[in-house]
């Protein structure tokens, strides 16, 4: 838990324990988050400011890359700029001049559910970047042997597949390795 006021700590202290979860450390703003949040691995980062501070949502922005985890930030003032940074800094609740402490745990609940729909999302596009990736690999490797060997694309692909299967490879990485073959034999040409 983040904060900077006691008093506005100590109301978030109360609510988070009166609903079960467990508080392991209480902190201001500037304190080392970077080294803080991998160490401890909490389940949720709540922050009560007054306003967040530019050098907070660069950390939250890392954090996020790095240590993903729900946030659900709670402010006195805002800017739409804020708001924005925030948003884009991985806040997942953002919360305006209404800390109303028995509304605690369903604004939890809703910033870790946005947060895993976020995180599946992610996950999804990298992996659909991932196989696009290797589709593309797998074109220019089929490319290559339909050029160099005078195949059809048809028996390119059966070539490949056949040497994933025996080497016990993906056909990216075969196709990665045909590639590289091939590129090694057009230097060593030149």
């Amino acid at each position: 838990m983040i904060g900077d006021r006691s008093a506005r700590l100590s109301v978030l202290n109360q609510a988070l324990n009166e609903f079960g979860y467990q508080v392991i450390k209480r902190q201001g703003q500037n304190e080392d988050l970077l080294t803080l949040v991998p160490d401890l691995s909490p389940d949720i980062l709540v922050i009560g400011l007054d306003k967040p501070a530019p050098s907070l949502l660069e950390k939250l922005a890392l954090i996020n890359k790095t240590s993903p985890l729900p946030v659900v930030m709670f402010v006195e003032q805002t800017t739409d700029n804020i708001v924005q940074q925030a948003t884009r800094s991985g806040v997942n609740a953002y919360i305006v001049a209404d800390l109303q402490p028995q509304r605690l745990k369903t604004i939890i609940d809703v910033a870790v559910a946005r947060f895993q729909e976020y995180q599946s999302l992610k996950d999804e596009l990298e992996r659909t970047r991932s196989r696009l990736e290797d589709r593309k690999l797998l074109d220019k490797a089929k490319g290559l042997l339909m050029s160099r060997q005078g195949i059809s694309e048809d028996r390119a692909y059966k070539k490949l597949r056949k040497m994933a299967m025996d080497n016990g490879q993906t056909l990216a990485a075969v196709a990665r390795n045909v590639i590289d073959v091939f590129n090694m034999l057009e230097e060593k040409a030149s």
